[in-house]
C-alpha cells in the first residue's frame, strides 16, 4: 500500500510546490519508508527519492531546486514496501530516458505474479534495477507501446491491463504528458480534481483538502486519463471493468485516512468505521465494562460500539505521535519494540476499572494486541490490583485475517497470521485475552452494503478466495 499524488498545469504557480508537499504530507499514513518525485517543465526533468518521511526527503534544497525548475508536471509517492527492498533504487517513482524521451512512473498496489512478469521481462532482454512492481510495470508499457503500437503509451497501458493482473493504480509521466490508469477490478482508489489552474490526483479525497482544491470523480477501473501540459484532457476506457469489482475493504477498515471518502461514495471512512463498531456490539456484546479504543486505529469503531451498548468510552492508551504504523514495520523484534515505544497507560484508569474490552480495527499478527494487554497487566500489578481481578476481552472490527494478501498489503507468509493458524479461543490464550471475539463476514458486508454492493469489494484477507492468479511470494 502507498500514496500516490501529483499535478499537471499548464503554467507554473509558485504555490504548486506547496500544494504539492501538502498532497504527500495528507498521504504519509501510506507509507512511511520511502519518499520520491520526478518533475518537469516540459523541456528538462529532474527527481529525487530517499529513505524517510516526506519532510525528510522533500527538504528545503530540494524545494528550492523544485521551484527553480518551475515544473509543469509533478508525481511524487510515500512508500510502503511489499516487494524490492527499501532502499532508494527500490523506491518510486522510477524513471527511464530512452531515445524517443523520457519517462517516470509510480503505481499504489501489487502484481500478485511479480516474479513471472520479471522473469518474462530479463528474458526478454530487459535491465531491471530493483525487483519492485512499479518498475515492473513501468517498462511493460514501455515495451509493448514501442514494440507493439508505435510509441503510445495509451495502448502500452491497455496491453499491461490485458495481459497483467494485478491491483495497482498508476500516474506515468513525461515530459509534457501525464497519464493515470487503475486495474480492471478497480482494486485500489485513485481520484482526480482540480486545483485553480491545475489538473491534480491523489490515492485519497484527503489529499484535496487545500482551499481551492475539487474532486471530480475516481479513475474508472480499465481507464486512462491522459492530461497535458497545454490543458488538453482525455479519457480512454481501454479495457472494460471486471464485472465484479474487487476494491480493498481493508482500504476504509485500516488503512484509508478516517476524513477520506469510501470509494465512490462521498460519505467518510470514520463513518464507516463506526457503523463497524456498532454492528461489532450488536453482535459481541460485553456487559459492565469501559471501551478501550487501540488509538489511533480503534477510535471510530470504539464510539460505535460504546454508543451502540451503552457503555462509557475511556481512552487508556496514549499514543506517541512520531511512531510510525508499527504493521508497516518490517522484523517482529522491531515491530515489538515500537508497540512498547508507541503507547503508554493511563494508570488512573487501571486503578480505578477492572473490566475492558479493547476495539481495534482488526488483528493481523496479533503483536500489537499481545503486548497492550501485558503493559494493562503489568500496570495493574504496579498498582497493587490481583491478575485474577482485570478483565481485558478484545472484539475486533474486520472478520478473522486468514488469507494472505496479494494485492498491496504486506502479508506474504500465511504463518504471520494469528487467525489463519490458530482458533479465536487459542490466540486468546496466546495473547492472554479474557476473550477475543470478531464482527462476522456477515456483518462487514452489512456495513459495506451501506456504501456499495458488497460483492464490489475483495474478500480475500478473510476468505483466501482470490480473484486473480497468484504466487505465493518468497522473501
Amino acid at each position: 500500500m502507498c500514496g500516490i499524488l501529483g499535478y499537471c498545469a499548464q503554467e507554473w504557480d509558485p504555490a504548486l510546490a506547496k500544494f504539492f508537499g501538502l498532497q504527500g504530507f495528507n498521504l504519509q499514513h501510506r507509507g512511511q519508508e520511502n519518499f520520491g518525485c520526478t518533475y518537469s517543465n516540459g523541456k528538462i526533468f529532474n527527481h529525487f527519492k530517499d529513505k524517510g518521511l516526506v519532510s525528510q526527503v522533500f527538504t528545503r534544497e530540494r524545494r528550492d531546486e523544485f521551484d527553480r525548475v518551475e515544473p509543469l508536471i509533478a508525481i511524487g509517492q510515500t512508500r510502503y514496501a511489499t516487494a524490492g527492498g527499501t532502499d532508494a533504487i527500490s523506491a518510486q517513482p522510477h524513471w527511464m530516458t530512452l531515445l524517443d524521451g523520457f519517462y517516470s512512473n509510480a503505481t499504489n498496489g501489487d502484481l500478485p505474479l511479480l516474479e513471472k512478469e520479471i522473469n518474462e521481462l530479463r528474458e526478454s532482454g530487459t535491465i531491471l534495477l530493483s525487483g519492485n512492481d512499479g518498475e515492473v510495470i513501468l517498462k511493460k508499457i514501455l515495451q509493448a507501446a514501442r514494440t507493439r503500437n508505435g510509441g503510445d503509451i495509451v495502448a502500452g497501458i491497455k496491453h499491461l491491463m490485458e495481459t497483467t493482473p494485478g491491483a495497482y493504480s498508476g500516474c506515468l509521466m513525461s515530459l509534457d504528458h501525464l497519464y493515470l490508469y487503475r486495474d480492471p477490478h478497480g482494486f485500489r482508489p485513485l481520484y482526480y480534481g482540480r486545483w485553480r489552474n491545475a489538473y491534480v490526483f491523489a490515492s485519497e479525497s484527503c489529499a484535496f483538502h487545500e482551499r481551492d482544491a475539487e474532486i471530480e470523480r475516481e479513475v474508472y477501473p480499465g481507464e486512462v486519463i491522459v492530461f497535458d501540459t497545454k490543458g488538453h484532457k482525455s479519457h480512454h476506457q481501454v479495457v472494460e471493468p471486471k464485472h465484479s469489482r474487487q476494491k480493498c475493504i481493508f482500504e476504509p477498515i485500516y488503512f484509508a485516512r478516517p476524513d477520506s471518502q469510501v470509494y465512490e461514495t462521498p460519505r467518510e471512512v470514520g463513518s464507516f468505521r463506526y457503523q463497524l463498531g456498532k454492528q461489532l456490539a450488536r453482535e459481541k456484546p460485553v456487559e459492565d465494562a469501559i471501551v478501550i479504543p487501540v488509538p489511533d486505529s480503534g477510535r471510530f469503531s470504539a464510539v460505535g460500539y460504546a454508543t451502540e451498548i451503552g457503555l462509557p468510552l475511556r481512552e487508556l492508551f496514549v499514543r506517541n505521535p512520531y511512531i510510525p504504523r508499527t504493521f508497516q514495520i518490517a522484523g517482529q523484534a522491531n515491530r515489538e519494540d515500537l508497540v512498547r515505544l508507541k503507547f503508554t497507560v493511563m494508570m488512573s484508569l487501571i486503578e480505578r476499572y477492572r473490566k475492558f474490552v479493547i476495539i481495534d480495527d482488526s488483528l493481523v499478527r496479533s503483536t500489537t494486541m499481545r503486548i497492550l494487554i501485558a503493559m494493562i497487566r503489568e500496570s495493574a500489578e504496579k498498582c497493587g490490583v490481583p491478575k485474577s481481578d482485570v478483565e481485558v476481552h478484545i472484539r475486533l472490527a474486520s472478520p478473522p485475517i486468514k488469507g494472505c494478501c496479494y494485492y498491496g498489503i504486506d502479508t506474504p507468509e500465511s504463518k504471520e497470521l494469528a487467525a489463519a493458524n490458530m482458533t479465536i479461543d487459542e490466540i486468546a490464550k496466546e495473547i492472554n485475552a479474557t476473550s477475543v471475539a470478531y464482527i462476522s463476514l456477515e456483518g462487514l458486508d452489512e456495513v459495506a452494503g451501506k456504501y456499495d454492493d458488497p460483492g464490489n469489494f475483495c474478500h480475500a484477507c478473510f476468505t483466501a478466495v482470490y480473484p486473480t492468479p497468484y504466487q505465493v511470494r518468497t522473501r
